[in-house]
């Protein structure tokens, strides 16, 4: 048994230096109108203090002027020669809808051409504070953890042109370790940092077929066979951006037409994801608690 634990030990010390020592940064973007807002999220990537990133910004549906208008807006933000160069990836088709997870799995397929150790995400009206990444590589680089998290605070904002006017500071998630997670989800989504060198590659995907509730099913596949670090809970690394008229939460609950279809899809997707969950493996390790 140890020996097969000593092989397993090498083979993960090989995979880490066949990896570049970098933080790939998803950003899923889809209106151009919002230009701003995306600026902000990437100056808080360029801002990142004792770690190497790497944002991969991935549009819906762009056209291409729409697409080098991004390219320019990242590039103000983004200006330093020696960083890793950012990507602007337009994930296109013939459909009409909310493509999100189509556009972080072709996030993920940039990520591992790059040949990056660490994967993270962040929506593009979010913002993470200077310390995010050196706080949550920390575990990943000491122990044998895959999957690092730390705390989140809320802000609720009044959404204004070019800005969002933050009124209030809240703390909403109460989780505190993988029993928690897996019962339910209190993690957001650029809350927690992967070492793809301790991850199975093949779960690195985003299912289309449960909007609304995907964020929450991959944190489930790649966090429950993994051993977590859960220890900086208490650290907040960044803000999850509410409006006070909901217009970027899912659903809004405000009683139109629209919202109602948004609350059955997420109702349905929930079943299914319910049904779903009870097949995955989790495993519980030391670091969990």
């Amino acid at each position: 048994m140890f020996k097969k634990a000593a092989v397993k030990a090498v083979e993960k010390a090989e995979n880490a230096s066949a990896l570049n020592d970098v933080v790939s940064v998803i950003v899923r973007f889809h209106d151009i109108r919002e230009l701003p807002k995306l600026e902000r999220a990437i100056q808080s990537l360029h801002a990142q203090t004792d770690a190497e990133i790497q944002p991969i910004v991935v549009t819906q549906r762009f056209s291409p002027s729409d697409v080098e208008a991004t390219s320019r807006a990242v590039a103000r933000q983004w200006f330093f020669d020696w960083l890793p160069a950012a990507s602007v990836v337009n994930y296109s088709d013939e459909g009409i809808g909310d493509a999100r997870s189509d556009l972080m799995n072709l996030g993920i397929q940039r990520h591992l051409k790059l040949g990056n150790r660490f994967l993270a995400f962040l929506d593009y009206d979010d913002i993470l504070y200077t310390h995010a990444y050196k706080i949550l590589k920390r575990p990943l680089l000491e122990t044998q953890v895959a999957v690092s998290f730390a705390g989140i605070e809320m802000a609720h904002a009044v959404g204004m042109r070019d800005y969002d006017f933050i009124y209030d500071m809240s703390y909403p998630f109460v989780g505190k370790n993988k029993m928690d997670l897996v019962k339910d989800n209190f993690c957001p989504l650029h809350s927690y940092l992967i070492d793809c060198s301790k991850i199975d590659p093949c779960e690195l995907y985003f299912r289309s077929e449960l909007s609304r509730v995907e964020d929450y099913d991959f944190l489930l596949r790649v966090a429950g066979p993994n051993p977590c670090d859960f220890s900086a809970l208490g650290c907040r690394i960044g803000i999850y951006i509410i409006r006070s008229d909901h217009s970027n939460s899912t659903p809004s609950n405000n009683g139109s037409e629209e919202d109602r279809e948004k609350q059955e899809v997420w109702k349905r997707n929930r079943d299914r994801l319910d049904a779903l969950r009870s097949t995955y493996q989790v495993k519980l390790f030391a670091s969990d608690f």
